[in-house]
């Protein structure tokens, strides 16, 4: 079959039919059947007219697209739910126990922030160490959101000047705070 052909009928296949998968959508599900196919055709119906899309589904369960709205409406709900819970019900019970009934909102702020300001530190100390035209460029392209070219351009300056120095900048900066150089840097924006 030619590709066009296929990627019609993927087109169709995704228009008329849903696939989920069951151990992702259910957390525990031990059942053989890993995906669920949800339409309105019958099984026979989608065999003769998918049977190339679905064998990479099978073994599938077969759900009518009465359920896909009515676990579009749970999930929606689900949804909501939860975020007027985290919006309206105070955090603390009686016994101001936070963490054992709001999980997902109780951090150990205080050394998240100590940790927070010996980063800025770090990355202060290593900013302070480049030359000043590398800092005033780094501070224009981070903070300010300037892109090379205009930096650049407002400099008087060659983009590929401008790129250098930029990269540079990166690499003492890598070098000072101790950043394996398999982490890639960020691509400048022209």
């Amino acid at each position: 079959m030619n590709t066009y052909y296929l990627s019609a009928l993927d087109e169709q296949f995704k228009y008329e039919c849903k696939v989920i998968n069951l151990s992702y959508e259910y957390p525990g599900y031990t059942g053989k059947e890993k995906w669920a196919i949800i339409t309105d055709l019958t099984e026979k119906e989608l065999i003769e007219k998918y049977d190339e899309i679905i064998s990479s589904y099978k073994p599938f369960i077969l759900l009518f697209s009465l359920f896909g709205s009515v676990r579009a409406d749970y999930i929606r709900n689900e949804d909501k739910f939860s975020k007027r819970a985290k919006r309206s019900i105070s955090i603390f019970d009686f016994s101001e126990e936070t963490e054992e009934h709001h999980t997902e909102i109780a951090s150990n702020e205080l050394e998240e922030e100590a940790i927070s300001n010996e980063m800025a530190k770090q990355v202060q100390a290593a900013i302070a160490q480049l030359k000043p035209i590398q800092r005033e460029r780094l501070i224009k392209y981070f903070f300010e959101g300037k892109t090379l070219l205009q930096i650049a351009a407002e400099e008087g300056k060659s983009y590929s000047t401008v790129y250098e120095s930029y990269q540079t900048a990166l690499k003492k900066l890598k070098k000072y705070l101790k950043i394996p150089d398999n982490l890639t840097s960020p691509s400048p924006n022209k």
